[in-house]
């Protein structure tokens, strides 16, 4: 189950990182009028970051994001399934690493309150000149760190999936042979 996942991650990381590769120097020059956003699991960061793209004539970039943001969602989607599947295919044991999850998962659940607490401060500064925005307004900053965080957290979310359903299985149907 760790190998199909870390499989899967390297595959996902290396297509992101080979379609980023693809728009050429853009990548790490600033998108002018970028209206800074927390998550990109969010889906005003997904209207800002395009918009800013289209309005910054870069259209290019604008599909690789787009591209790259619902093969994010699909590799999300994907790893919870293959953790919702597993064990009911055959003898499993218990993966996930309980403390890891729980920094990583309650992190995300955390940022994701973050984020939606701070759209109005957010709106509101992005009114406010900034000098600069080098860093937080580059493609390849946002590429980077949603590839790394699908990968993270679609990681620990696939293992405590296929944990709770390992779970269901054992209380349910009785204790299952362990694997050898």
């Amino acid at each position: 189950m760790k190998r199909l996942i870390v499989t899967f991650c390297g595959i996902y990381l290396a297509a992101v990182a080979l379609a980023a590769a693809a728009t050429g120097h853009g990548l790490i020059e600033p998108v002018p009028g970028y209206r800074l956003s927390i998550l990109w699991m969010a889906r005003e960061t997904l209207e800002a970051r395009l918009d800013a793209l289209a309005g910054a004539g870069r259209p290019f970039e604008a599909m690789v994001y787009a591209g790259a943001h619902v093969a994010s969602w699909a590799m999300l989607c994907s790893l919870v399934v293959i953790g919702l599947v597993r064990p009911l295919v055959g003898p499993s044991r218990r993966l996930a690493n309980i403390r890891s999850s729980a920094v990583v998962l309650g992190g995300l659940t955390g940022l994701m309150l973050l984020a939606h607490v701070t759209r109005p401060i957010l709106d509101m500064a992005s009114q406010i000149p900034s000098t600069s925005t080098a860093l937080s307004s580059m493609p390849a900053y946002w590429l980077i760190g949603m590839a790394l965080s699908v990968a993270v957290t679609g990681s620990h979310l696939s293992l405590v999936a296929h944990d709770i359903v390992l779970w269901g299985v054992a209380r349910w149907r009785g204790p299952q042979p362990s694997p050898v």
